[in-house]
C-alpha cells in the first residue's frame, strides 16, 4: 500500500483484473483505510461519469472522517488515475500538481493515458500531460 496523505492511499488487489458489477466490488478494509475497489474501470475508454462516481465514492467516505485506499488489480493506473481526481475535487489540488503528488509517491504510478485525459477532460485542464 502506498501513502499519498495520511488519509488517502492506493494499492493493488489482484485478480480478477476488471469486475463488471459494483456490487462484485472488494469490501472491508486494509489496516485502518476502506477499500475503495475501482476495478469497474477498464484500462482503456471509460465513460466521463465512471471516473466522477469513483471520485465521489472515496470523497463520501474522506467527507466521514475515513482513510481510504483506493485500489485496483495492481495498484498502478486505474487506482492512481482516481486518486489525482480525489486530490482535485476533494483537496482542491491543481491537476498537476496533484499528478506530480502521486507519481512521487507511489514508485508503480503508471498512470495509462486514456486515464489522464479523461480526468484533464473531466476536469477542464488543457490536455496534454504525460505520466513518465
Amino acid at each position: 500500500m502506498f501513502n499519498i496523505l495520511t488519509n488517502l492511499a492506493t494499492h493493488g488487489i489482484g485478480n480478477p483484473g476488471i469486475i463488471e458489477r459494483y456490487v462484485n466490488c472488494e469490501i472491508g478494509f486494509i489496516d485502518d483505510f476502506r477499500i475503495i475497489d475501482v476495478r469497474t474501470l477498464i484500462d482503456g475508454e471509460n465513460v466521463p461519469s465512471e471516473y466522477l462516481l469513483n471520485i465521489v465514492r472515496v470523497t463520501s467516505y474522506l467527507e466521514l472522517g475515513e482513510k481510504v485506499v483506493i485500489c485496483c488489480r495492481v495498484g498502478a493506473s486505474r487506482s492512481n488515475a482516481i486518486a489525482v481526481g480525489v486530490l482535485v475535487r476533494y483537496f482542491k489540488m491543481d491537476f498537476y500538481k496533484a499528478m506530480e503528488l502521486v507519481i512521487s509517491k507511489v514508485p508503480i504510478c503508471n498512470i495509462l493515458q486514456p486515464h489522464s485525459m479523461a480526468l484533464q477532460k473531466l476536469f477542464k485542464c488543457s490536455i496534454g500531460y504525460q505520466n513518465r
